[in-house]
Order: structure tokens, then C-alpha cells, then sequence
């Protein structure tokens, strides 16, 4: 499914207020436009994916020449699953803006999920050049990830060392960053990255705190591992990873004591965990 996507980053354009006078420049189907394009924003945030559709096909009925609308409108018909309408919304964004970089990095999202990857990296590229972009650190985890299709580690390592330093509360980055280090054995510096991960505006997730238990006990460290396990069951009760949490828990009181876990028993990691990836708008 296509929501399930989520090492991508996506970008939905947040409504710019207008000065008085801009608002008198506009016509009447302009100014009404921008009404829908407002409420249509707020739906695509609210993940209120199908009323978000309709504010903004009403909104690019009406203005069907500016290039936000274009690209919120394709943001909603990617949630709605229907990729090749949010590719044709995307590009014709693009034509409209060519300096639409955050238009861009969605369609080079697109065509990476398609494994379209030289066209990918030809938009994301691009992006990296607009040295007046604000949201350059999506562009360079995207550009990770990307590297990371293409079979290069250390470019992807590269690339999101730019996006953590770029935005030091940019979760995504700091989680899949832990994963890599995981994935090679370098457990304290996994752990430091998770513990990055569920910072800022991914404090309130789990699956940050449920990869440092597991990176503990790599570390051979079970007191420390079964504290944030119980952290888990405690902050998040409803979620898959309490359920696997109390699992854990069960696994390391089983344990014979003075017996240490073995890398090989215990190493895993959660990938492309939607509450971490989805975007902050």
C-alpha cells in the first residue's frame, strides 16, 4: 500500500498569510481559492485525507495557476492512494514553480518508491542546490535513503549526518541513523542515535524507546534494558510495542543470572516504524 511508504519524507506547504493588500489584488475566484486551500491544508494535516481532496480540487478549480495548491492537492491524492494523479499534480506544481523545492522533494519521493531512482536523485539534487530552503534536512535524509536503495552506506551515513546537523531534533534521520548502526554492530552508537530519536517532536513514540532496550541489551546491560522496558508498558499500554516490550521482559527473566545475551539472539530492529517516519508538516 502506498501509506505504508514511509521512509520517505513528505512535504505539504502550510498556508502563507496575506497582507491587506494582496488580498485586494485578488480576484474573487482567487480569494476563494485560497479559502479551500486553507481548509483543505488543515484536513491533509489533520490526516482528514478525503475532505482534503475535495477543499483542494475545489481550491485548484478555482486557481488552477498556483503551484502550493498543486502540490498539497498531490499530497492528497498520494494519501489517497492514487500515485499517478499525485505525480501529474507534482509536476505540474513544478512547471508552475520551478523553485517549488519542497514540490520537488515529493516527487522525488514518488519516483524513489517507484524505484525510479536516477529521476529521483535528479529532483533531490536539485533541491540541494536551493541554498534558501528551509526544509533542506528532508532533502538530505531523502538523498540517504536514496543511497541506501543504491547499495552505498557511506553516502547514505553522509547524507544523514547533514540532515541531524541541519535539524538536530530531526527524528527520522536520528532513527534510521540508529538502525544503520545496529545493523553493523556499533551498539553504543546506535544507542545514542535512538536516544536522539525520541527526542523533540518524536518524544511522545515508542518506537525509539523500545530500540534502546533492545540496543541495551546488546550492550549486555539487562538492569538498564528492563527499566525502558518497563517504561514502555508504562507510556505507551495501547501499542504493538508495549506488547513486545512485556516479551522482552519475559526473555531476560528467563535469562540464568550472570548469563549475557548474545548478539545474534537478540539483535533486531524495527524499521520504517510509521509514527517515527511520518512527516512534521
Amino acid at each position: 500500500m502506498l501509506k505504508k511508504a514511509l521512509c520517505l519524507t513528505l512535504t505539504i506547504l502550510a498556508v502563507a498569510s496575506c497582507s491587506s493588500n494582496q488580498l485586494k489584488d485578488q480576484t474573487v475566484e482567487e480569494k476563494k481559492a485560497e479559502v479551500y486551500y486553507g481548509r483543505g491544508t488543515e484536513d491533509l494535516i489533520s490526516k482528514n485525507y478525503a475532505q482534503a481532496l475535495t477543499y483542494l480540487t475545489q481550491a485548484r478549480d478555482l486557481n488552477p495557476k498556483d503551484s502550493q495548491i498543486r502540490n498539497n492537492l498531490g499530497m492528497a491524492y498520494y494519501f489517497r492512494e492514487q500515485p499517478v494523479l499525485a505525480e501529474n499534480e507534482l509536476k505540474e506544481a513544478i512547471s508552475l514553480d520551478p523553485k517549488n523545492s519542497d514540490a520537488r522533494i515529493n516527487l522525488g519521493s514518488l519516483y524513489m518508491e517507484k524505484n525510479r531512482f536516477k529521476e529521483a536523485r535528479e529532483q533531490f539534487e536539485r533541491v540541494e542546490k536551493d541554498l534558501t530552503f528551509n526544509n533542506q534536512f528532508r532533502n538530505y535524509y531523502n538523498l540517504g535513503i536514496l543511497s541506501l536503495k543504491e547499495g552505498d552506506r557511506r553516502s547514505a551515513f553522509e547524507y544523514l549526518a547533514k540532515s541531524v546537523k541541519e535539524r538536530e531534533d530531526y527524528c527520522a534521520a536520528h532513527y534510521k541513523l540508529g538502525e544503520m548502526y545496529a545493523e553493523e554492530y556499533r551498539f553504543s552508537q546506535a544507542l545514542e542515535a535512538f536516544k536522539n530519536a525520541g527526542k523533540g517532536t518524536c518524544v511522545k513514540e515508542p518506537a525509539p524507546y523500545y530500540q534502546q532496550a533492545l540496543t541495551l541489551i546488546n550492550l549486555n546491560k539487562p538492569a538498564e534494558a528492563k527499566r525502558k522496558l518497563l517504561e514502555i508498558t508504562d507510556k505507551f499500554p495501547s501499542t504493538r510495542f508495549s506488547s513486545m516490550a512485556v516479551a522482552q521482559l519475559r526473555k531476560l527473566e528467563s535469562m540464568p543470572e550472570g548469563q549475557s545475551s548474545t548478539r545474534a539472539s537478540q539483535t533486531e530492529v524495527i524499521k520504517e516504524s510509521r509514527a517515527v517516519e511520518t512527516p512534521n508538516f
